[in-house]
């Protein structure tokens, strides 16, 4: 059986393109190692992550990610137990989408991915990953 976490943050800074390659460095390097997969979305400063893996492990890595410097405010959305990984052939997907993009995927029109991400549910949340 395994863990999932989805939760959203806030950049305390824009990323660049430098900045997002060591993130994924790491990330991918870190999730190997511990047996986590996942999907990560960044969409104007917002970030939106599911991980996937055993639970001690999934909460280490999240318990570092509550910590990072980089992030401003972090939320924890849902977690829970699984029978199998969705993202079982990634240590960490990674799409940078805009906030146009979402509102096509959903069909209307949020101002901006912050309050999007606040308002959202944790279903329309992983449909969002689904579709990215």
């Amino acid at each position: 059986m395994y863990y999932y976490l989805l939760y959203f943050g806030v950049a305390k800074n824009d990323f660049t393109e430098q900045d997002f390659d060591v993130l994924l460095e790491q990330a991918r390097s870190r999730n190997h190692y511990l047996g986590i997969t996942g999907k990560l979305l960044h969409c104007e400063g917002a970030f939106i992550q599911l991980l996937e893996g055993l639970e001690v492990a999934v909460k280490e890595v999240y318990d570092s990610i509550r910590i990072d410097e980089r992030l401003v405010a972090i939320k924890k959305i849902t977690e829970g137990h699984c029978e199998e990984r969705y993202y079982a052939d990634w240590t960490m997907e990674f799409k940078d989408v805009g906030i146009e993009e979402i509102n096509k995927m959903e069909n209307c029109s949020h101002p901006n991915v912050t309050e999007y991400v606040k308002t959202a549910s944790a279903v329309k949340l992983l449909k969002l990953l689904a579709k990215s």
